[in-house]
């Protein structure tokens, strides 16, 4: 599997006023038109996160959103998103949630990442994009994008492609843990199978594990906007 990176996003903090509350995010990313990146363990050097205590560390260092996703907003909803509409740091072309498994390894430049967990999405997206109940469509189309960790530093450069060099968990794919987390009481026996792979996020895990021992459906508090 060979995934053509389309572009390459950046963010710092900023003032988010959107007529309803006032706060600080990174969201808002753009792209640099650098020639190479340097990524660490905690992502891209150009890169912040405003919130540390809910979005970066080395368990969401990068975040990753499909272009066929926006395709699929567009066809179904007629939404006409911008480039980088959910804040990502990685657009990438052909490949979406359905092709990408929990643990899979990807060599990019001098990189190496590994598939650490879903995205939780949360009103932010909504506020930001300025499209109402956004952020719960997300959740309910299973679209919500996937994080890498950073296994090995280096320089990546525009034009480069991530190349898929293991697949440990071929059943786990990102949209399957959506499903599966969106639908707790259901998916018992598949949620014990995702929480023993030893590549989940330990946050994520905390999280899965609450919805699954309370056999929780549907969207989580964070994920129900009203913008």
């Amino acid at each position: 599997m060979v995934i053509r990176i389309k572009d390459i996003f950046c963010g710092q903090k900023q003032d988010i006023d959107d007529g309803r509350k006032e706060y600080q995010s990174s969201y808002k990313k753009i792209d640099l038109k650098k020639q190479n990146y340097y990524i660490n363990e905690l992502g891209f050097q150009d890169d912040t996160q405003s919130d540390k205590g809910h979005h970066g560390g080395v368990d969401k260092a990068v975040c990753v959103y499909p272009l066929k996703s926006y395709e699929f907003f567009k066809q179904k909803y007629d939404f006409d998103l911008d480039i980088c509409s959910f804040g990502e740091n990685l657009s990438i072309e052909e490949f979406d949630d359905t092709d990408i498994c929990l643990g899979d390894v990807f060599s990019c430049g001098e990189v190496l990442f590994e598939v650490s967990q879903p995205r939780q999405p949360c009103w932010k997206i909504s506020s930001i994009v300025g499209i109402k109940s956004l952020t719960s469509l997300l959740v309910k189309e299973y679209k919500t994008g996937f994080y890498f960790r950073v296994i090995q530093s280096g320089s990546i450069k525009k034009g480069d492609s991530l190349i898929l060099e293991e697949r440990k968990y071929p059943k786990i794919t990102i949209e399957f843990i959506n499903k599966c987390a969106f639908n707790a009481k259901e998916n018992q026996e598949n949620i014990k199978e995702i929480l023993e792979s030893k590549s989940l996020a330990d946050a994520y895990r905390t999280s899965l594990l609450k919805r699954y021992e309370n056999k929780e459906n549907g969207l989580q508090d964070w994920q129900k906007d009203n913008f």
